[in-house]
């Protein structure tokens, strides 16, 4: 269970985010495969629709506040305008001043849009590692990945030999340069279970044909080792010292070694008939349609294309159906920057789609989608009422909010008087038992004495 940790995101909050969101995206698993569905990209859409209605109130008040702002910030503009250039402290205090009384004025504030945004960011940054990694959050895609996984870790050292002997006088044979990329695959894996799955979980299909071919010719690529000579074996040994020479002369005598050869080529081939059956089952859960989800479009082309097209296409239209709702006021250079950037976005997604595993553009097609459809019940929401009714229920919450603070700081005034009180009622009571003793009299010398002394001779002087 540890282990299987190490391939998901490990920082504070987006790693607990992405933990939590990921609970989500398995139990829609679990779901469809009651019914004999298994298909990531089915449960990507449907996640997708989950965390879209999930956040949908947020969208709203974020709207809302961009109803609003199309009204504050004539006037806003107004108020700075009429401070240019007025630095002295007086001139930016009133500012403030008036500045707050617009946000006042329509109930609402500067930070309007950021708690929504502040807790949106978490959330739709999880959605990108969970997508981009689903054997790590779905132990259940993962188990697929693991016959191949461990016949890789198994042989991990063996491949890494045989590659350097490859690599001595051999780099033109065809069986010797497909095992070259096998090994190239895994070299950052270190034999790593977990770090092997995530290299697999976007394998592309060439990748694949390679893996499948290095194991299947095993007995030609040991047997052409076996015809080496004891100079071209010293030669090869000179690359090695310590543990890695001891290591390698293990390989060694297992190459030279018949029946040790021959027991390594049976498991390779063991091996094969697991990565056959597994690749199965991997592409039944990863295809969608004719699409390989776990394929790159930019390497494969063909239908995976469409997802970055669709992915740019639904960004574009939700962005231009926002400022359908919201007019661009082409003095407010805030407004300005929005625009370029939900034009610059959308082209973003369309490049980064081309260049991740498919099931990743995958999630932001269907995202656009369900945010053009989200986008459509807003703008006819909105075209239904009327922005002052907004403005009052904002007014009446922000007086609430006001009162139960006003509320709040009574009450902690009161705490603190009662606390005074009790602290000097305490002093008080403290001096006056130290200055009688059990009968009720005043004791000799003490300061209650001394304080009757000082008001009897103040009598006598009168």
């Amino acid at each position: 269970m540890f282990n299987m940790l190490l391939t998901q995101n490990s920082t504070p909050i987006l790693g607990v985010c992405a933990k939590l969101l990921s609970y989500v995206m398995r139990g829609i698993y679990m779901l469809f495969n009651m019914v004999g569905i298994e298909n990531i990209g089915l449960c990507i859409i449907v996640f997708t629709l989950l965390i879209k209605l999930l956040l949908f109130p947020m969208t709203l008040n974020q709207q809302k506040f961009s109803k609003l702002s199309s009204l504050m910030n004539p006037e806003i503009q107004e108020i700075q305008k009429k401070y240019q250039g007025k630095r002295d402290n007086e001139s930016m205090l009133k500012m403030q001043q008036e500045t707050q009384a617009v946000y006042d004025k329509y109930g609402t504030s500067p930070t309007g849009s950021c708690l929504q945004m502040a807790i949106q960011m978490p959330i739709l940054l999880s959605l990108y590692y969970i997508v981009s990694n689903i054997p790590a959050y779905v132990p259940e895609v993962k188990d697929y990945f693991e016959p191949v996984s461990n016949a890789i870790c198994s042989d991990y050292d063996y491949f890494n030999y045989l590659d350097d002997i490859s690599s001595y006088d051999k780099k033109d044979d065809i069986k010797f340069s497909k095992l070259s990329g096998v090994v190239n695959d895994f070299e950052k894996t270190e034999g790593n279970n977990e770090k092997v799955i995530d290299v697999l979980a976007k394998y592309s299909n060439k990748q694949w044909k390679n893996l499948e071919y290095t194991y299947a010719n095993m007995q030609e690529i040991v047997t052409t080792l076996q015809n080496c000579s004891e100079e071209d074996w010293e030669n090869f040994e000179e690359k090695y010292s310590g543990k890695e020479l001891k290591s390698f002369k293990k390989f060694e005598n297992m190459i030279i070694d018949e029946d040790e050869s021959k027991e390594f080529i049976n498991a390779c081939n063991s091996s094969y008939e697991s990565i056959v059956s597994a690749k199965k089952d991997i592409r039944e859960v990863y295809n969608f349609g004719p699409i390989n989800l776990s394929q790159t479009p930019y390497n494969t082309l063909g239908w995976a294309i469409l997802i970055p097209i669709l992915s740019y296409l639904t960004q574009w239209y939700s962005a231009r159906l926002s400022f359908a709702n919201n007019p661009i006021d082409g003095d407010n250079p805030m407004a300005s920057s929005m625009k370029m950037m939900t034009t610059i976005m959308p082209l973003f997604s369309l490049f980064l789609a081309f260049t991740v595993p498919a099931g990743l553009g995958l999630y932001w097609a269907s995202s656009g989608l369900f945010q053009v459809i989200q986008q459509i019940i807003l703008n006819n929401y909105f075209k239904k009422i009327d922005v002052n009714d907004i403005i009052e229920k904002n007014v009446e919450k922000a007086k609430k909010k006001k009162a139960k603070r006003g509320y709040m700081a009574n009450m902690l005034t009161e705490a603190a008087k009662t606390n005074t009180k009790t602290i000097s009622s305490n002093a008080k009571t403290d001096s006056q038992s130290k200055s009688v003793n059990r009968n009720g009299k005043i004791k000799p010398g003490s300061m209650a004495e001394k304080v009757n002394m000082v008001k009897d001779f103040n009598e006598r002087n009168k």
